[in-house]
């Protein structure tokens, strides 16, 4: 059977439409560099967790999480809406100059969902960790590279049975002296609900076409 190339050319640019949108997710977080430098920036830093121009994966901004030891726990995070059954990835960059400290010191990314709005009521963690914790990303430790910049991703995090939101975290646990900065944040819904919306007009118009040809 002949295919007609016009009808070729429409599925090819579905599918490229598809691929761009997964490729192009909405991030979430506001300042995901550091770049405001703390001026009116929505990350809430706490326990000596600094923005810094000391290291930089883009721009001239990080946030420094500095670990003197005895689990002081430096972090800093961003607070926003969830509901039940949401979907998201964190996903950044953390940079260690010197090596972690041994024992439970390390720098990661976490996402935690809560019963109330803006961060209230119980800790509900997700529904990969739940009861009460956070889903952590993979560790910068002891036995990570420095002096580079390494990928951090949590996977993905499922909102539990009544969360109304999440806090996304750059964070360093620090038994022993440990800073780790991180850099280029992202929070991601997967699937951005916008992608299934135009995949389907895509997915239509191409059934519309193959229609009206036979």
């Amino acid at each position: 059977m002949k295919i007609r190339p016009n009808i070729i050319s429409g599925a090819a640019c579905a599918a490229a439409l598809c691929l761009g949108l997964s490729v192009s997710a909405q991030n979430l977080l506001s300042d995901p560099g550091f770049e405001s430098g703390g001026v009116s920036s929505a990350w809430t830093p706490v326990n000596g967790a600094e923005f810094s121009q000391n290291f930089a994966l883009s721009g001239s901004w990080s946030m420094e999480c500095p670990g003197p030891g005895g689990f002081a726990v430096p972090l800093a995070f961003q607070t926003l809406s969830a509901s039940a059954g949401e979907e998201f990835d964190l996903s950044g960059f953390g940079f260690a100059p010197t090596a972690p400290g041994t024992g439970t010191s390390f720098g990661a990314l976490q996402i935690t969902f809560f019963s109330g709005p803006n961060g209230s009521g119980s800790n509900l963690g997700t529904v990969q960790t739940s009861p009460g914790n956070a889903l952590v990303s993979n560790e910068i430790n002891a036995s990570s590279p420095t002096g580079q910049w390494l990928s951090l991703n949590t996977g993905t995090a499922t909102a539990p049975t009544g969360a109304e939101s999440l806090q996304a975290f750059v964070i360093v646990v620090d038994q022993n002296p440990t800073t780790v900065y991180f850099d280029n944040i992202s929070l991601t819904q997967v699937p951005e609900p916008s992608s299934f919306a135009l995949a389907g007009l895509g997915a239509l118009g191409l059934f519309g076409m193959l229609r009206r040809r036979k």
